[in-house]
């Protein structure tokens, strides 16, 4: 069995509407935007590269920008990121959370 990704989603908390066409308000009343993402690093990848000028600008002014990846994982395998999104990450700025439950 390998590792499989259950959840992701790339969040941050503003106090302005800049996310609001790739994101969706996380709660009422409080600036967390949400962008849920696809179950596979591949397609997680392509999808924040199609949406990267945005999260560059995100990494000013925002607060708690981080990607939350949580994986099911049993004591035989690791998750490995791709090179890829931790250079996305590192030129946009935000954090890569990673959970690991047992499979």
């Amino acid at each position: 069995m390998k590792a499989d990704i259950t959840n992701a989603l790339i969040r941050c908390t503003r106090d302005d509407s800049l996310a609001q066409n790739a994101f969706e308000c996380g709660r009422e009343g409080m600036s967390i935007w949400v962008r849920e993402l696809p179950e596979c690093f591949n397609d997680i990848l392509s999808d924040l590269s199609d949406i990267r000028p945005l999260l560059q600008k995100l990494r000013l002014n925002s607060s708690d920008y981080t990607l939350h990846i949580a994986a099911t994982i049993d004591h035989d395998h690791i998750v490995s990121l791709p090179p890829e999104l931790l250079t996305l990450a590192g030129d946009c700025g935000f954090s890569i959370e990673l959970i690991g439950s047992p499979a």
